[in-house]
């Protein structure tokens, strides 16, 4: 008679009931029995046999203890309660429960931005590390939208969401496996992302509040996430985007008169820089290198059959100057003007200042209007 087989056992938890699966090839089963002894001492901790047909075996709970080595065998009797032999020893652990779950959602799972950078704590008595581990998110009906990449560090189990839409609700969760094979699940963890998008801009503001012989300051700044999958290192405070594209699509709304300044270095080039659009309008900044070594600044705008078109004056500067290019629409019609900050990295500690003198200068110089 054919010995039976006992399929993979992952490291369980002995404070819970655990099921053991087993195969045999033989007449129909009409009973099982396990053996299980203790791996240092080899003594026999469970010896238990049950009338079943079907080829399973539940360990019940505290029958073990957990943060040891255990070996079992598997016995079968067919309807003729014929013994089958023993099969080959299988060698398992028992490990505690490890805490696995999100610390860092707000208590009403309110989320109020269009991403969401969340933690998981993690903790075994047992030492057990972690392998590896996915995040996942689920809309309302816990139909999955998105599924990580598998991560494998064990110091900082992190994740950002990102492109959250705004009145939505979804569940997040979190599965992994320990280094032995033990599965890992926060389960479903439910977010609702409510956040508001200002209609006006404004760069600080304050309010006097004498009762309490203080200032409330306060700004309608909202933070927005980029969409895309390039990765951007970050050099001297600045993002690098050589041979890559950055680009916006949701959190923020353009209706009426604005100022937008663009801020780099490494800009002496032929390229479209920036492009901003929506349904029904947009523009393209492009910069463009003359035969007489000079450069100048397009500013290219559609308007119904033809464009809106600005040039901004010649320019000569070096790679490693800082240029500011400032564009503004008021009542639809457009500005264009560059300023260039000669030698701007060769004095890093006082870089800040540099750039605090010189937005204001470029701000004083547009004058007022919508920003």
């Amino acid at each position: 008679m054919a010995k039976p087989y006992i399929l993979k056992i992952t490291p369980f938890d002995a404070n819970k009931p655990y099921e053991i699966m087993l195969s045999w090839t033989g007449n129909r089963a009409h009973a099982n029995r396990i053996i299980i002894y203790d791996n240092d001492t080899n003594d026999v901790i469970l010896d238990d046999m049950v009338s079943t047909f079907s080829l399973k075996h539940t360990i019940p709970a505290y029958t073990l203890t957990n943060g040891k080595k255990y070996v079992i065998q598997a016995q079968i009797y067919d309807v003729e309660n014929v013994p089958s032999p023993l099969s080959d020893k299988v060698l398992f652990y028992t490990f505690e429960t490890p805490d696995f779950y999100f610390n860092n959602i707000p208590e009403n799972g309110k989320i109020t931005n269009a991403s969401f950078s969340v933690s998981v704590y993690y903790y075994s008595s047992d030492w057990e590390d972690i392998s590896s581990y996915k995040f996942y998110l689920y809309d309302s009906t816990k139909r999955q939208l998105l599924e990580s990449n598998s991560m494998t560090d064990s110091l900082d189990v992190s994740y950002v969401y990102r492109g959250l839409e705004n009145n939505t609700a979804y569940y997040i969760r979190c599965i992994g496996v320990t280094v032995n094979g033990m599965d890992l699940d926060t389960g479903y963890t439910e977010i609702t992302v409510k956040y508001e998008n200002p209609n006006a801009y404004s760069r600080i503001y304050s309010t006097a509040l004498p009762s309490q012989g203080c200032v409330q300051v306060a700004t309608n700044l909202i933070i927005i996430q980029y969409n895309g999958t390039d990765s951007f290192e970050y050099i001297d405070g600045m993002i690098d985007l050589r041979d890559k594209t950055l680009y916006y699509d949701e959190g923020f709304l353009i209706e009426d008169d604005f100022t937008v300044l663009i801020r780099g270095i490494n800009l002496w080039q032929n390229a479209d820089i920036f492009k901003m659009s929506n349904d029904n309008s947009g523009l393209t900044l492009s910069s463009h290198i003359y035969r007489n070594g000079k450069l100048r600044f397009k500013l290219l705008v559609p308007n119904g059959v033809s464009n809106y078109l600005l040039y901004s004056d010649e320019q000569i500067f070096e790679n490693k100057d800082m240029i500011t290019i400032a564009i503004r629409r008021k009542n639809n019609v457009y500005q264009l003007k560059v300023f260039v900050e000669s030698d701007f990295m060769s004095e890093n500690d006082t870089n800040y200042w540099k750039e605090s003198e010189s937005l204001n200068k470029i701000l004083n110089e547009l004058g007022s209007g919508g920003e």
